[in-house]
């Protein structure tokens, strides 16, 4: 056992109201055995274990961070322009993942995304990999040496994208089902898989029905897709299934709309898609940086907590601009503003 001491961010302030930014200047971690079993001021934790060892620490002590929806196959696109969402995915975002069938570019680019994660402290992340199979095996290779929880998928795309990203449905089944079988629970859990299509307008009913059966066949398994980012997307998926009560109920015709799915930007939705948000257990990733950023909208995430929706935060790399979930979560709806540190000894 041993004290750490240094500047610490507890985030205590989501369960007691207090600026969840604050920082005790003089703070200090009671660590065991890499288990944190207590933290507070110095002055309170080295009166209560006054036989441990203190270690003095430069850095900040802060619990590490979760991202909830990225895509490492974007990392080299951070921030570059290319228009509103379709545009964009056209333009910048299909030319980019139709590099990651090359293993080592794939190799290359997730260490550099693996680095990225580890420098502003995020530990967890639920990930978009590209429609390679070589690209989910190259993210999983190297986070299998860090000490990353990282879940993560194929994505599968079988129409309104360029060929090379393309992947008929039973195909991308059996792709997806050979990656879960190697890498689903790998590192003693550390490592898992997510079910990824796209979003509606590259899956047709045939993916959409792969990716429920992936479902059903390894049911702990994350399904992670995209939902109503831009209205010339929801647009879009009203024309091509024309049925379909909204743009989530494509997802819920198929079985998709259940806990353990994460439905990322989630911006332009009816009452009747909120409600069945939170009646599923479904959680939306809240991704402010890239709604600026592509000109999306401004997510009403006070409508959906309201509702009792789920809601977690998602950097979503490339079109987010930053990797530091404290950038996300500053520019989200609802973030208190930072007040002065906390300077207590």
């Amino acid at each position: 056992m041993l004290i750490k001491r240094g500047r610490l961010r507890p985030f205590s302030g989501a369960i007691t109201g207090v600026d969840p930014f604050a920082i005790i200047r003089n703070g200090a971690l009671v660590v065991d055995d890499g288990e944190v079993l207590d933290y507070g001021t110095a002055s309170e934790m080295i009166a209560e274990y006054p036989d441990a060892p203190i270690v003095d620490s430069p850095g900040l002590l802060t619990p590490g961070h979760y991202d909830a929806h990225v895509h490492y196959s974007q990392t080299r696109i951070m921030g570059t322009f290319g228009g509103g969402l379709l545009e964009w995915l056209e333009s910048v975002t299909f030319p980019e993942e139709a590099r990651f069938d090359d293993p080592a570019y794939a190799r290359s680019v997730a260490r550099e995304f693996c680095d990225a994660l580890e420098a502003v402290g995020t530990t967890s992340a639920t990930v978009f990999c590209a429609s390679s199979p070589v690209s989910v095996d190259a993210l999983f290779e190297e986070a299998r040496h860090r000490s990353l929880r990282i879940c993560a998928g194929l994505v599968m795309m079988d129409r309104n994208a360029p060929s090379a990203l393309l992947t008929p449905a039973m195909e991308a089944y059996d792709q997806s089902r050979a990656l879960i079988e190697r890498w689903h629970g790998a590192e003693n859990g550390r490592l898992t898989y997510a079910i990824t299509p796209r979003f509606a307008p590259t899956s047709t009913p045939a993916l959409l029905e792969a990716a429920a059966t992936l479902w059903e066949e390894f049911p702990t398994c994350t399904l992670q897709t995209h939902l109503a980012e831009s209205t010339d997307e929801v647009e879009w998926v009203r024309r091509l299934f024309p049925d379909a009560p909204d743009y989530l109920g494509v997802y819920e015709s198929f079985g998709l709309v259940s806990p353990g799915a994460i439905f990322a930007h989630a911006i332009h939705l009816s009452d009747r898609e909120v409600g069945l948000l939170a009646e599923s257990g479904a959680v939306v990733a809240h991704c402010p940086t890239a709604n600026r950023f592509l000109g999306s909208g401004r997510c009403n995430v006070t409508r959906l907590l309201k509702a009792g929706v789920t809601v977690q935060l998602g950097s979503d790399v490339g079109a987010g601009t930053t990797f530091d979930m404290l950038e996300v979560a500053a520019e989200a709806e609802g973030v208190p503003q930072r007040r002065r540190p906390v300077d207590e000894s």
